[in-house]
C-alpha cells in the first residue's frame, strides 16, 4: 500500500475525470477515475495536497451500484475534492 499525493485534478459532471499524482521516488503521472477507484480498492491512500498542506485522504464510498470518491464519508453520488489546480 502506498501514500499517493494528489496534486492536481479535473472534474466532469460531478465526478473525478483525472488526478495528477505523485508517488515517492517516481515522476508525477496522471491517472483516470477508474485507476483511482482501483487504487483505493487496493488500500492505497490518496491524499490531496495544496500549498504543502495535506488534506483528509480520499475515501471510496459505495453509492447504489457504484462508488463516489469523497473526503467527507457522505453517501452522495458525487465526488468531492479540495480546491486543486487543474490537470
Amino acid at each position: 500500500m502506498g501514500d499517493v499525493l494528489v496534486k492536481k485534478a479535473s472534474m466532469a459532471d460531478g465526478k473525478i475525470d483525472k488526478l495528477g499524482v505523485e508517488l515517492h521516488g517516481l515522476p508525477p503521472r496522471v491517472i483516470d477515475r477508474d485507476q483511482a477507484v482501483a487504487w483505493l480498492k487496493d488500500g492505497h491512500s490518496l491524499v490531496p495536497v495544496t500549498g504543502g498542506v495535506r488534506h483528509p485522504a480520499l475515501q471510496l464510498i459505495e453509492v447504489g451500484e457504484g462508488h463516489a470518491i469523497r473526503t467527507d464519508n457522505q453517501a452522495e453520488d458525487a465526488d468531492t475534492l479540495p480546491d486543486l489546480p487543474s490537470v
